[in-house]
C-alpha cells in the first residue's frame, strides 16, 4: 500500500475541497493517508479529516523550540512516518492542492518507468520556476534540474529516505541558515529560502540530472493557496460558509485572478481543468511518454 501524505494546520475548509478532489482520483481507494497535523491546528480540522471515508492515519505534531522550520519539521517528520508505512510510493498533497483524476495513475505510470532511486520525484502540478517555450501532449513529461516544489509530488522512497531523510534532523531544525551555509555552499538558491522546499531543492541542485523531476506538459494539480501560510489573509464565517467561499473562488479563474494580491500569486494559483481524464487505459493506468527538452534558455528563477 503506498501512502499519501497530507500535512495540515488552520485551513479545514481548504482541506475539505482537497480531500474532495483526492476521493474523485482514480485508484484514491489503494492508499493510506496520514494526516499530519501541525501544532496549533484548527479544531475543525479534525472533523473534515474524520468524514473522510478512505483508510487513514492522524499523526500530531509535537510542539518545538524550532522557529521558522516548524512548519518544516512536520511535513519531513511526517515523510519519515510515511517512508516507514509505505510499500513503495509516499505522495504529498498539501492542504491547499487540488487534484486532477488521473494524479495517482499519472504519478503511476512515471514511477513505473524509473529503476527506483533514479528519479528524484515527479510532481502533477505545472513548474512555475521555468516559462517553457515548448508544449507537450497530455502523455509527454520532461525531466528537469534545480526546479522543486511541493504541490502534489510522489517518490520512490528509496529516494526520499536515501537523499532527503538525512537532512531531517536537529541541526537543521536548529540552525537552518547555517546548515544550508555548511551543507550546500555553492548553492545558487538564496538564503532565504531555507525551510523544508528550499532544504529539498538544493538537496536535488547537488544531484542535477543524475536524480531529475519530472514535470507533466498537462498539470495533474495545482496550487490553490490564494491564501494562507506567507500569503496573510484568510477567510471568516462558519466552517460551511468558509467551504462555499473556496468553492466560488478557488476553482474559478477570474476570481483567483480578482483575489490574489499579487500577480505572482495569481500566477502560481491558476485553476485547472480536474475532471478532464487525461490518456488513460483500459486498466486505468495513465500512459506516459518521457520527453527530452532543452531546458538552457529557460533558467530557474532562484
Amino acid at each position: 500500500m503506498n501512502v499519501v501524505l497530507i500535512p495540515t494546520w488552520r485551513r479545514p475548509e481548504m482541506l475539505w475541497h482537497c480531500l474532495q478532489n483526492i476521493k474523485r482520483a482514480h485508484g484514491a481507494n489503494k492508499h493510506l493517508y496520514l494526516f499530519r497535523l501541525d501544532v496549533g491546528y484548527d479544531k475543525e480540522t479534525l472533523q473534515v479529516i474524520d468524514e473522510f471515508p478512505l483508510n487513514k492515519l492522524v499523526s500530531y505534531a509535537k510542539n518545538t523550540p524550532y522557529g521558522i522550520t516548524k512548519q518544516s519539521h512536520n511535513l519531513l517528520e511526517g515523510y519519515r512516518m510515511a517512508c516507514e508505512r509505505t510499500d513503495d510510493l509516499v505522495y504529498l498533497i498539501e492542504e491547499d492542492i487540488f487534484v486532477a483524476q488521473d494524479f495517482f495513475t499519472w504519478h503511476e505510470a512515471v514511477m513505473a518507468q524509473w529503476i527506483p532511486g533514479t528519479l528524484f520525484s515527479s510532481i502533477a502540478a505545472a513548474n512555475h520556476n521555468r516559462t517553457l517555450n515548448v508544449t507537450g501532449s497530455d502523455r509527454e513529461y520532461y525531466s528537469t534540474t534545480l526546479d522543486y516544489c511541493s504541490w502534489g509530488v510522489c517518490w520512490h522512497h528509496q529516494a526520499l529516505r536515501g537523499y532527503v531523510l538525512k537532512h531531517a534532523a536537529k541541526p537543521y531544525y536548529v540552525n537552518p541558515r547555517g546548515y544550508m551555509i555548511d551543507h550546500f555552499p555553492k548553492s545558487r538558491i538564496g538564503l532565504a529560502y531555507v525551510e523544508q522546499d528550499g532544504l529539498i531543492r538544493r538537496i536535488q541542485e547537488d544531484l542535477g540530472m543524475d536524480r531529475p523531476i519530472v514535470y507533466p506538459f498537462q498539470p495533474r494539480a495545482y496550487h490553490a493557496g490564494v491564501y494562507g501560510y506567507n500569503r496573510g489573509g484568510g477567510i471568516t464565517g462558519s466552517l460551511q460558509d468558509r467551504i462555499k467561499w473556496v468553492a466560488k473562488v478557488c476553482y474559478d479563474d477570474d476570481q483567483v485572478r480578482l483575489h490574489a494580491k499579487r500577480p505572482e500569486w495569481y500566477e502560481d494559483s491558476r485553476p485547472i481543468p480536474l475532471n478532464r481524464i487525461h490518456s488513460v487505459g483500459p486498466e486505468g493506468m495513465a500512459h506516459a511518454v518521457h520527453r527530452s527538452i532543452d531546458l538552457i534558455t529557460n533558467p530557474s528563477k532562484l
